[in-house]
């Protein structure tokens, strides 16, 4: 993943990329965070020696010190050095820490172009993967790592944009797209959590993956949830466990992501399938996807409903997480992500205009910043308009739940059908 413009924090190096005749403007630590050297220091030979001679082999610097530490020659060796550098620092680093701000800026057409050519590769891959499971042959895993690398690049240069573009409602929703929007919200909340550029990418494979059992079971398994009988239903449960064992074999797919894979469906409470796991012996990747999957389930049609508009489908999942549903710190990293409007969503302003939500506020939660059908920038931190209430896309099949009955619906991830108490 490449390094964008990297606000303040702390990376990992080796004390050989250290480059004499440059200056390291702040403080430099050892791993266990012992000042090594003080502001403006410059590094030169005797001090590589001393560093040495005290058998310190990493440091920890100011990332604003990254680039003027770059080993400048240009030879290949020197960029291959540079390269692999910035990718253990991207890897290594919280990618919350590189996002760029792009809170005063409008949209970018051009990222929008790409986010929509990221989700046309990702069905490329997975009709690639069909065939490969199709053969019972090991997967070729290249084709999603390029997906997560590409959409955790999005998410580094607009983070607003690419939730608000991939995250958001649409007329449809097949698995492999369900899969993508999942990897993407899923990587979004993480990074709002603090996990780093690995656990990122990780997390956005887990996501990709953690489906695709469902193409060696038979029709029945994609029959709607509610008209299954148990022998179906116990069988449709089976299918993270089928999706890790099409993964086993894979070394690219680490431990950790299969663990994932199989407790994507897990709850909380322990009410999940499909072993009934619960709380923090779930993985922390599949407590985000969790939340990440049944927010998009809410929003997409069913065959037994019409989808419900993000406003009232993140109540609804706030009401859940009051029952020990979902994992509170999820649920807030997600409140942070998508805002009391989520992103992509549709609103009534009081001059009756409709607008549709591109940026989460400064601050707070309920004052994002809109864009209007004439396409005009409204921000209501600045007081210029105010939202009279969430409505319905016209693009969509969506549905608004009366905030009256929020705390009475019946609804679990793994039963779908919902009713009112």
């Amino acid at each position: 993943m490449r390094v964008g413009h990297m606000s303040q924090g702390i990376v990992g190096i080796n004390l050989e990329e250290l480059c004499v005749g440059t200056v390291c403007k702040h403080p430099v630590e050892d791993r266990r965070g012992m000042l090594l050297l003080g502001p403006n220091a410059s590094i030169t030979s005797d001090v590589l020696k001393n560093l040495r001679d005290r058998e310190v082999a990493e440091l920890r610097i100011d990332s604003r010190d990254v680039e003027a530490i770059c080993v400048e020659d240009a030879s290949p060796v020197a960029l291959t050095l540079e390269h692999e550098r910035k990718e253990r620092i991207a890897k290594a680093t919280p990618v919350k820490d590189l996002l760029v701000d792009r809170y005063d800026e409008p949209l970018s057409v051009e990222r929008a172009a790409e986010l929509e050519q990221g989700m046309l590769l990702a069905k490329a891959h997975f009709e690639v993967m069909r065939e490969q499971l199709s053969d019972n042959v090991v997967l070729a895993t290249d084709g999603f790592f390029e997906i997560t690398n590409s959409y955790a690049r999005s998410m580094v240069e607009d983070i607003d944009q690419t939730v608000g573009t991939v995250g958001a409602a649409a007329a449809s929703c097949d698995v492999d797209d369900r899969s993508v929007r999942m990897a993407v919200l899923g990587m979004a909340v993480a990074t709002q959590m603090g996990l780093t550029g690995q656990q990122i990418l990780e997390l956005g494979l887990t996501a990709l993956l953690h489906d695709i059992g469902f193409n060696l079971m038979g029709p029945s398994a994609n029959k709607p949830v509610g008209l299954m009988n148990e022998a179906e239903l116990w069988e449709y449960r089976k299918h993270p466990i089928i999706s890790v064992s099409c993964v086993a074999e894979v070394p690219q797919v680490s431990e950790g992501v299969q663990i994932a894979m199989e407790q994507v469906h897990e709850q909380f409470d322990g009410s999940g399938y499909p072993r009934g796991v619960k709380s923090h012996r779930i993985h922390n990747y599949a407590r985000i996807l969790n939340v990440v999957d049944s927010y998009l389930q809410l929003i997409f049609p069913t065959n037994e409903r019409r989808g419900i508009i993000p406003h009232d489908a993140l109540g609804l999942l706030l009401h859940q997480a009051g029952r020990g549903l979902f994992d509170p710190r999820v649920i807030k990293a997600f409140l942070h992500i998508e805002s009391l409007y989520p992103l992509g969503s549709i609103v009534e302003l009081a001059s009756g205009e409709m607008a549709r939500v591109i940026r989460r506020p400064r601050s707070g939660f309920a004052d994002p910043v809109l864009q209007s059908i004439e396409g005009q920038r409204i921000d209501l931190g600045l007081g210029e308009a105010m939202v009279v209430r969430p409505v319905c896309d016209p693009d969509v099949d969506q549905i608004r739940l009366c905030p009256s009955v929020l705390e009475t619906v019946l609804w679990h991830p793994s039963h779908p059908k919902m009713k009112v108490g």
